[in-house]
């Protein structure tokens, strides 16, 4: 996901340009390996046993293939072959939910880095000392009171905030980043 955002002269964001494969409510980065087709118009045949490894970044999140719960990662197992659904769950967080073919007498490895679905934004007025009111998706969150108001376990995606100072009034789109905290500089001295 690009991180985009209407830029006004007076407002501005600071972040990292980031390209992500978002699949909330989680998100995850990572790749299936071995020598077992991941075609999902191509099954493999049911009736044997392949192998599966799972590991994942952090460690310790629970995997589910095929509805069974096979335990936390990193998991290494001999696993019916056919195309099964992966569940990997981290902090109660559903992060990952797709298909994964086992093929008979092949051995499929999938790695993924998990990463909560959730973000931080730091909100910072210009000049500082103002106590300015921060909404996010229509929804008040704080003041500023004179400093920086961080907010905290915002849902990753993009998010719309309003900052009013009593007098004049921001608003801006602000992409979210997963385990990430964005800045977000407001400038009321040019109005």
């Amino acid at each position: 996901m690009a991180f985009a955002a209407k830029m006004h002269h007076h407002i501005r964001i600071l972040g990292a340009v980031m390209v992500l494969a978002l699949s909330l409510p989680g998100v995850s980065l990572g790749e299936t390996t071995g020598n077992c087709s991941q075609d999902p118009d191509n099954p493999p045949a049911r009736g044997q046993n392949g192998s599966v490894s799972v590991v994942t970044t952090p460690e310790k999140a629970v995997v589910y293939l095929g509805g069974q719960k096979l335990g936390l990662s990193p998991v290494d197992t001999v696993f019916p072959s056919g195309r099964h659904s992966l569940t990997i769950m981290l902090n109660g967080e559903e992060l990952v939910k797709e298909r994964v073919n086992i093929c008979s007498g092949e051995k499929t490895t999938v790695t993924k880095e998990l990463k909560m679905p959730y973000g931080s934004v730091a909100v910072k007025t210009n000049p500082l000392k103002m106590n300015a009111r921060v909404t996010v998706d229509g929804e008040e969150v704080g003041s500023t009171k004179g400093g920086i108001l961080t907010i905290n376990r915002l849902e990753a995606g993009t998010r719309i905030f309003k900052v009013s100072n009593g007098k004049h009034h921001k608003e801006v789109s602000v992409n979210v980043l997963p385990e990430e905290t964005v800045e977000l500089n407001v400038d009321f001295k040019g109005k």
